[in-house]
């Protein structure tokens, strides 16, 4: 039997054609593939091939032959279950790759239908929200040639009938016909969040009480309005198409109370119904128009006639010749900064501050009044009294141009002893002269102590941490020196509950005697006070 004759399934796809010449292969030449058993050639029979003692006896010759049929009719069942085997798998592969495809055309076609479908769907309502504006846009534009129709035509009718243009009856007002409200309301484009002023339009009545005005503002009606018509040109801002600006009192009212009262800008923005960012932005702007504006015209160096007479006024109070001011330095507390930390590391505690901290410093110099002729502000806190003094105006300029010449200024033990800076006695075991001495300059001392009590008693701010950027500190500090020099030239009295104590520790310099000169002439200035009678000292 020829194996190309042997049935199989599926031998007559076109798909397994490659199986028959296998099999026809197999079939011309056997021993190819191993099978030598498989050939029907008597002639080839194994010469080789041990016989099987029946066969010797004569007694078996035919069994050889049955049993080698039986071994190929075995082998040739085995290889036709391979076979069909492997035609399943094939056929298994060919089914599930079919079904592989047919999801993916399905899904893709899913996801181009819903792509369109969205697409669709956004240019159906970008197309509306077109038309929906073009159709406000007619209607406001409508109703505006309506009004303006409307207004014309009264107008008209007015004057034909000889009726005074003062007795029109309700003329369409202008806004109304800008924004296109003749015929109805219209709607708004754009919003701002609406806010109550009742309290600043309380405030603001002439008849608001001036008790509650001052406590508030921490001065009077009549200074506040004075600054106002300082800085109106300053910060007066236009009109515009969406809103009416705020106006120059409101912008200084801002400003002031939220020195006065240093609360948080949440507060300010309920008081005067602004944005908190509006708020903040208004504090800066009229800062920087007062540092601008009003310092050169009220904190400035006395001219010569005012040093005479500040002269003149020292001596007759505290008995020491010559003095044009006293000088104090204190500490404003900040936020810890981004940049040069330890600059502005306040290394001096104080019975107040025991806690780290950092600060930034204001250095005045104050006449017989307590008002500011120079101040220092922006160094870091970590500069001493002295070093301050290097760094300021009063040192590298007035000094060395000789503007101080036969001029002093009184410090505390902080300061060294110069040509121009008087300060008390430090060294043990001081002689009754120099106690009186001491005495004396610790009077006028207290001038520029108690200016600064007043500064920061007055202006709440200074007296706890600002969030306010280390940028634009100095302007509110300056702010702040100005409107306090304005408030002591126009007397206005400051509430007893409103007193502040300042605590700023006092470090002496390591050369604390800058000048020889300035070692005798302290000498010859406390043996005067002592011996002519002039130093009524309590310790002695």
């Amino acid at each position: 039997m020829e194996i190309s004759s042997f049935p199989f399934p599926y031998l007559q796809d076109d798909e397994c054609s490659h199986f028959l010449g296998l099999f026809q292969d197999m079939d011309s030449s056997p021993s190819a593939f191993g099978l030598e058993g498989f050939n029907s050639n008597d002639n080839n029979t194994n010469q080789k091939k041990r016989p099987r003692k029946d066969d010797e006896g004569g007694g078996g010759g035919g069994g050889g032959t049955e049993v080698l049929g039986a071994v190929n009719g075995n082998n040739k069942a085995a290889f036709g279950d391979i076979l069909a085997t492997l035609l399943l798998l094939d056929e298994e592969a060919k089914q599930q790759q079919e079904q592989w495809d047919f999801e993916f055309i399905k899904e893709k076609s899913l996801l181009e239908a819903n792509h369109k479908k969205k697409v669709k769907t956004m240019d159906g309502y970008y197309n509306q929200m077109q038309d929906h504006y073009s159709a406000a846009g007619e209607t406001d534009g409508s109703r505006s040639k309506r009004a303006r129709k409307t207004a014309v035509a009264a107008v008209v009718s007015a004057v034909a009938s000889g009726a005074d243009t003062t007795g029109l009856a309700a003329p369409v007002p202008t806004a109304d016909i800008a924004s296109g409200s003749g015929s109805g309301p219209s709607h708004r484009r754009l919003w701002v969040k609406e806010r109550t002023t009742d309290w600043w339009d309380r405030v603001s009545r002439p008849d608001f009480p001036e008790d509650e005005f001052r406590r508030e503002f921490r001065m009077s009606k009549s200074t506040f309005n004075l600054i106002c018509e300082e800085l109106d040109t300053t910060v007066t801002k236009k009109n515009t198409m969406l809103r009416d600006a705020i106006p120059a009192p409101k912008r200084v009212g801002v400003c002031v109370w939220r020195l006065a009262t240093g609360a948080p800008l949440r507060h300010v923005s309920e008081r005067f119904g602004l944005g908190i960012s509006t708020c903040h932005k208004l504090v800066i702007e009229v800062c920087r128009a007062i540092y601008d504006v009003l310092m050169p015209k009220y904190l400035l160096w006395p001219s010569d006639s005012e040093i005479n007479s500040t002269k003149a006024k020292f001596e007759s109070v505290h008995k020491i010749p010559n003095v044009v001011g006293s000088i104090y330095t204190t500490h404003i507390p900040i936020i810890a900064p981004k940049v040069h930390v330890a600059a502005y590391f306040n290394k001096r505690h104080t019975e107040r501050n025991q806690k780290t901290s950092y600060s930034i410093t204001v250095q005045g110099v104050v006449n017989a009044d307590g008002i500011f002729t120079d101040v220092c502000i922006g160094n870091p806190g970590s500069l001493t009294d002295d070093q301050i003094l290097e760094k300021s105006s009063l040192s590298r300029q007035r000094a060395a141009r000789g503007m101080l010449r036969d001029s002093w200024i009184v410090g505390n033990s902080g300061f060294p002893l110069t040509d121009y800076l008087l300060v008390p006695y430090t060294r043990q075991n001081l002689t009754w002269t120099q106690h009186a001495f001491n005495e004396s300059i610790g009077e006028i001392q207290g001038i520029a102590t108690a200016a600064f009590e007043r500064l920061k008693g007055r202006w709440a701010c200074l007296q706890k941490r600002t969030e306010v950027k280390l940028q634009d500190l100095p302007y509110v500090l300056g702010a702040c020196c100005v409107l306090h020099n304005i408030c002591e030239m126009r007397k206005e009295e400051m509430l007893p509950e409103l007193k502040f104590e300042v605590f700023d520790d006092v470090a002496v310099p390591e050369n604390n005697i800058r000048s020889a000169s300035a070692v005798n002439t302290r000498d010859h200035i406390s043996h005067n006070l002592l011996h002519r009678g002039l130093a009524g000292t309590r310790t002695l």
